[in-house]
């Protein structure tokens, strides 16, 4: 890899919200140690708006049509041809496959998730040269699932964007706030996570909590901590990735997943010295270690 000079990265639509990587810090890593990039993605985003290194095709959107979009990009000479090509977000997985079989480009791809690995995977055998995984379960779980040897996998865990963030004052009242987050969904644990919050506050303790989620997921929470009478102790906020003004307020923050998970939130959680609790899953139990930086937990 050290000979490669000409980088081209696909990307969905890069935010440095939703969970994914940090991918203006990441360019210019990149380009420090001596590589020309650019970044073909479906629409730029805030993130890339006014970058000149990135490229917007929004036909790309269209699943059906991005394969043919795709071969038209060499054609009519878009972009510079790379050396190398970086496949970083599913929704590109189609335009990697057509960019590189009708470039003869090699490319690399990285799985950030596992619910990439049970939907299975979709590679050229000529030119895919190595899959991507962030972090350790998944890449065990790619050669147990999926067969991929060992050696075809890299494991480079996902960065964070360092946050020029006030400093934690304490404040003037002594409710702990108890935090959580992700989307609503069975395996994130978010509704287990609201019955274990009624168990709390039954147990005699004065605590709050908060819970991040998406917009359209939020009615359906307040409801559910309604149902369980601790409607005035529950304060429901936005995620995706929730930025300063949630992680100034959990003392304690908890990732109850269920089922295996790449564990964004607790990373951000972690990366602020929150003291932290997680479910021993895969992905979650690789990020902690118990009783010394953290507490894992039975699902």
């Amino acid at each position: 890899m050290a000979a490669v000079k000409k980088l081209l990265i696909l990307d969905g639509r890069p935010r440095g919200d939703d969970g994914s990587w940090p991918l203006p810090p990441l360019l210019d890593r990149l380009e420090r140690r001596g590589f020309q990039i650019q970044v073909l993605c479906i629409s730029k985003g805030a993130d890339l708006t006014a970058d000149p290194r990135a490229f917007e095709l929004p036909v790309l959107k269209k699943r059906l049509l991005r394969p043919f979009a795709a071969r038209r990009i060499w054609s009519e000479d878009r972009l510079d041809r790379p050396d190398v090509l970086h496949v970083l977000h599913d929704k590109m997985v189609d335009v990697g496959l057509a960019l590189s079989e009708t470039g003869q480009i090699p490319y690399v791809q990285t799985v950030a998730g596992f619910a990439t690995v049970e939907r299975g995977l979709r590679l050229s055998r000529q030119w895919c040269r190595r899959l991507i995984a962030t972090g350790p379960d998944l890449a065990e779980e790619l050669t147990l699932s999926l067969g991929v040897p060992p050696e075809g996998i890299a494991l480079i865990p996902q960065g964070i964007t360092a946050q020029r963030e006030p400093s934690r004052k304490p404040a003037a009242w002594t409710i702990p706030v108890i935090g959580a987050g992700g989307p609503l969904e069975e395996i994130s644990g978010l509704l287990i996570f609201t019955e274990a919050a009624r168990l709390v506050v039954d147990a005699g303790y004065d605590v709050e909590f908060v819970i991040a989620c998406h917009a359209n997921e939020q009615i359906a929470l307040r409801h559910r901590a309604k149902q369980l009478g601790i409607a005035e102790r529950v304060t429901v906020t936005d995620y995706p990735i929730a930025g300063p003004d949630f992680w100034s307020v959990p003392d304690i923050y908890c990732q109850p997943a269920v089922s295996a998970s790449t564990g964004r939130m607790l990373m951000l959680a972690l990366a602020r010295a929150l003291a932290s609790i997680a479910t021993h899953v895969k992905g979650l139990r690789t990020l902690i270690d118990s009783g010394r930086d953290g507490m894992l937990v039975p699902p």
